[in-house]
């Protein structure tokens, strides 16, 4: 009987143990996991040589509108489920700052999304992965790989805060994997996203395209911080059914082709109305807020990544 209880154990144990297929990652989490612990080691080492692009410099090459760099041709051969999954993982990077917090004086790194779109290094992300965090004492921008090999960031080539667009470039010993840019693309078309919603990494997730919008991203705020008589720009979004969260901004939404359409911008809850207030003897007015009714999905259009580089 206890050859047989230890045959049954080392069985399971085995079916656990290759529960993914080959090369699929499994990402450690809950207590004790401390993920970015090896990352922030990394980037000490980049920061100390100074090979990282300081979050000054990267203020000042945002103000860069247009950069000279050679896009792929879009694909036209559909890909697999799992082909899909390799080309936009592959692509993913995570962008973001490491940075030197000004209430605790503690080292953190804020990492969102960003795809490769070129192979030597250029990589689309939101205008507002690369702006500064608002604790930030000193800080450095930074790329990591799905490997977990932080990379420097070495230059903002373009950057647009209007249409939510930046094209950095970084430094990598080893070719990355692009993902061609696509305008193709309709409201019913099937679209995926690999991204870190709320830190939770490698998420994979798939939606259709519901409907496109022309709307300004910047806010009243904003706005009114522009020069007088500037346009506030009104870029185009895709809107999705494919699921997201803070931490996703920037990641590519692509197509069944593994071409990028768009990528990650905004989310939009929509709520119930508040019950009208009611009161019970000797308590305070009580107000019961309802649930999420609906939650809009928003994605910045390939065309606006294309505008920031120059036609040939």
């Amino acid at each position: 009987m206890k050859h047989t209880c230890a045959l049954l154990l080392l069985l399971v144990s085995a079916r656990i143990a290759g529960a993914q297929a080959p090369g699929v990652p499994v990402y450690a989490e809950g207590r004790g996991a401390r993920p970015n612990a090896v990352l922030t080691e990394q980037a000490k080492k980049l920061q100390g040589d100074s090979e990282l692009l300081s979050m000054t410099k990267v203020l000042e090459q945002a103000q860069r509108t247009q950069c000279d760099i050679v896009l792929p041709a879009a694909d036209s051969k559909p890909l697999t489920a799992r082909e899909r999954w390799q080309r936009a993982r592959m692509s993913h990077l995570r962008v973001g700052q490491f940075y030197i917090c000004s209430k605790c004086d503690k080292w953190h790194l804020d990492l969102s999304g960003g795809y490769v779109i070129t192979a030597d290094g250029a990589v689309a992300t939101c205008a507002h992965v690369i702006a500064p965090p608002p604790n930030m004492k000193e800080g450095w921008m930074v790329a990591v790989t799905e490997e977990d090999v932080v990379l420097p960031v070495t230059e903002v080539l373009a950057c647009n805060i209007g249409t939510d667009c930046a094209i950095i470039r970084v430094k990598s010993d080893q070719p990355l994997t692009p993902l061609p840019l696509s305008l193709d693309v309709s409201p019913g078309d099937a679209v995926w996203c690999f991204s870190d919603p709320d830190g939770k990494r490698g998420y994979f997730s798939e939606g259709i395209v519901s409907r496109f919008v022309k709307r300004p991203f910047m806010t009243k705020k904003e706005a009114d911080k522009l020069p007088e008589g500037s346009e506030v720009a009104k870029p185009v979004w895709l809107e999705t059914t494919t699921d997201w969260a803070p931490g996703s901004s920037g990641s590519a939404l692509i197509d069944q082709f593994g071409n990028a359409v768009g990528h990650v911008s905004e989310i939009q809850t929509v709520l119930e109305e508040s019950l009208p207030a009611r009161k019970k003897k000797s308590e305070a007015t009580v107000i019961q807020q309802l649930g999420t009714q609906m939650v809009f999905h928003q994605a910045i259009g390939a065309v606006e990544v294309k505008a920031l580089v120059k036609k040939p």
